[in-house]
């Protein structure tokens, strides 16, 4: 090889070499390229991160305080506050930075620093403390604090949440359990709180009114040591489904031995953490026993009334009878006509007798099923006569079903006799009576309208007293006997009346289905 040859080798070698440094340098280029642009995404990222915590940190709804704190607590001012925690206390961003935890905390310095050492010596404390205003004005906050470590420095961050509404809350509730404790203790009825039936509270009055002295003598006791039997079952319903409306009058056997009476209302509520029942608990011994002397009274009344009625009704007869009775002694002889009216006096007697009788003896109880409908043309049929008599016609309106009640055949038979026999004495100029049978439900009313010369209001209102009556020969005891009839057999009477137009009775009686 010549001399040309080696130095051509030696050239084509030196090529090669740049060659493959060029290349290497590409390579380079585009590892720095590509470090380059991903640096750009980076700091394009950390950019906008930034941008998004700078604005959560500002918009977000509590105060937040970024303090530095080592050994000997607190380093310096604030580092950094978020809007709402300067703008909260009337200061700016930069009044703030220049300003420390003992700038705006109302607590004495002493009491300020054991808060902040237990800062330090905690991860996560939270706490309640009063800020100052730049005006002067407290705010009630809630802080809770993290404790972050970095680069061998302790910083802290604190949220502060103003809770002044929670404390106006917490006032009110304060306030109003006040007011109702002194509304319950000043309370003239007796007012108690049960747990499993047993006495857990009770106000002054409840303790008077059960003749406790103390409330020892009756906390922790059962109201059943005390309520009387028969109104425990009463009792029991009423806590159980009784409403705000429901009431129960019971009475009770006080710690003195003294038989009160009182009427209760039952409320649930909680208390103490428990459902209890809450009864409000109105003595109505005295009330009780006024009702108890003006029942006793009317009584008396009544029973006045009627031996009343009874002398003036039964004197009438009884003075003909003894008129007669002494013309027979002086001799005169009895003829037919004498006769007749000592027997129309004493029949009268009967009957009012009879109707006493009705009155006061106790109804057969056994009663059986009737039908209605059938005791209706009965009635009717036996009546027919006398009608006819007055020129009165009878018509019907009756149900094509059978309608079965339940009671007496005769008693009920004596209500429909004497209500079609009153409307045919109240039309002397004849006219028509009608008789309806309607279903009601799970009921019956057989309704009996007259045509005669009705009744005022006073009348109607005192429709059924003994010896109250619009006939001349009438003793009212007929309509009593018929009240006293249906009531037995759990129905009521309805009456409709206007003057110079007639009467309708309506008797409405269960049926069995």
């Amino acid at each position: 090889m010549n001399k040309l040859d080696v130095m051509e080798l030696g050239y084509d070698q030196e090529k090669d070499k740049l060659l493959h440094e060029i290349d290497q340098l590409k390579i380079e280029n585009e590892k720095l390229k590509s470090e380059l642009s991903a640096t750009k995404e980076i700091s394009k990222y950390l950019n906008e991160s930034e941008q998004r915590f700078e604005q959560l940190f500002n918009n977000i709804s509590d105060a937040v305080y970024y303090l530095k704190i080592d050994k000997e607590g607190v380093s310096g001012n604030f580092i950094e506050v978020n809007k709402i925690a300067y703008k909260r206390l009337g200061y700016t961003r930069e009044e703030m930075l220049n300003m420390s935890p003992f700038d705006i905390d109302y607590h004495e310095r002493e009491e300020l620093i054991q808060i902040l050492e237990s800062i330090m010596n905690t991860e996560t404390l939270i706490f309640e403390t009063m800020h100052v205003c730049k005006d002067g004005t407290l705010i009630p906050v809630e802080i809770k604090t993290h404790n972050v470590v970095m680069d061998g420095e302790t910083f802290t961050l604190s949220v502060c949440r103003d809770i002044s509404e929670r404390k106006q809350a917490e006032r009110v509730i304060r306030d109003t359990k006040k007011q109702y404790q002194r509304l319950v203790e000043s309370s003239t009825n007796g007012i108690a709180v049960l747990q499993d039936d047993k006495w857990v509270f009770a106000n002054e009055a409840a303790l008077k009114l059960f003749g406790a002295h103390t409330k020892d003598q009756l906390l922790g006791k059962s109201i059943y040591d005390m309520l009387y039997p028969e109104f425990i079952e009463k009792y029991k319903i009423l806590t159980k489904f009784g409403g705000k409306h429901a009431r129960l009058n019971s009475t009770w056997k006080n710690l003195d031995g003294r038989e009160i009476h009182t009427e209760i209302v039952s409320i649930p509520i909680i208390f103490r953490d428990r459902v209890a029942k809450q009864l409000i608990i109105q003595d109505v011994t005295e009330r009780k026993q006024a009702e108890d002397l003006m029942i006793q009274a009317e009584k008396m009344n009544v029973v006045g009334q009627l031996a009343a009625g009874i002398a003036h009704e039964i004197r009438n007869p009884l003075t003909s009878l003894k008129g007669f009775v002494q013309l027979f002694r002086s001799g005169t002889v009895p003829n037919d006509k004498f006769l007749n009216i000592m027997e129309s006096e004493l029949e009268r007697i009967d009957v009012i007798s009879s109707e006493f009788l009705t009155l006061a003896k106790p109804y057969n109880v056994d009663f059986s099923p009737v039908d209605i409908q059938e005791l209706l043309k009965n009635v009717i049929a036996l009546l027919g006569t006398e009608a006819s008599k007055q020129r009165i016609s009878i018509d019907t309106s009756f149900l094509n079903e059978t309608i079965i009640v339940d009671g007496v055949n005769a008693e009920l038979k004596k209500v429909f006799i004497n209500l079609i026999k009153n409307a045919i004495e109240v039309m002397p100029d004849g006219g028509t009576i009608k008789i309806i049978v309607e279903n009601s439900e799970e009921a019956v009313d057989i309704s009996i309208q007259d045509h005669g010369i009705g009744m005022t209001d006073e009348q109607l209102r005192r429709l059924g007293e003994p010896f109250f009556t619009t006939k001349e020969t009438g003793t009212g005891l007929g309509l009593m006997v018929t009240y006293k009839i249906i009531d037995h057999h759990h129905g009521e009477m309805k009456v409709k009346s206007k003057l110079n137009e007639g009467t309708t009775f309506t008797v409405r009686l269960p049926v069995i289905t």
